[in-house]
């Protein structure tokens, strides 16, 4: 198509009157960083609504564990009794027990109550 081949006045009509949407246009595209930042958030969501306690122990079931763990320098994963305000189970807590100060285990930065505890466990070893 040649220049002598446009309608003028067609041109100039859309020159005047067109209205370009703008960002409106790009709003519906979705990048792959939006991809993948949608994809983590709903695999973190399903992980967190999945998230469910094993058997409740009894304290002496904790002790026992937790002697365990300290003697042996094992890693534990604790289940706190704790349910968030979505009625949700809180994460767990990971790690080496560096100590305790009265009714509190020290595990990490994390400092959590004995009776707190719904259930904890050895941490398996991938070897």
């Amino acid at each position: 198509m040649t220049n002598s081949e446009f309608d003028s006045r067609l041109v100039q009509k859309f020159l005047t009157e067109y209205q370009d949407r703008g960002m409106l246009k790009w709003q519906g595209f979705y990048l792959s960083d939006h991809t993948s930042k949608l994809n983590q958030l709903h695999k973190h969501d399903h992980e967190v609504r999945q998230r469910q306690h094993s058997e409740q122990m009894a304290a002496k079931e904790i002790v026992e564990v937790i002697d365990e763990a300290v003697t042996k320098n094992l890693e534990v994963i604790i289940e706190p009794a704790i349910i968030d305000k979505d009625l949700l189970v809180t994460p767990f807590i990971q790690g080496k027990i560096s100590g305790y100060y009265q009714d509190n285990l020290v595990i990490g930065t994390h400092l959590i109550r004995l009776n707190e505890i719904y259930a904890i466990k050895i941490k398996k070893s991938k070897i």
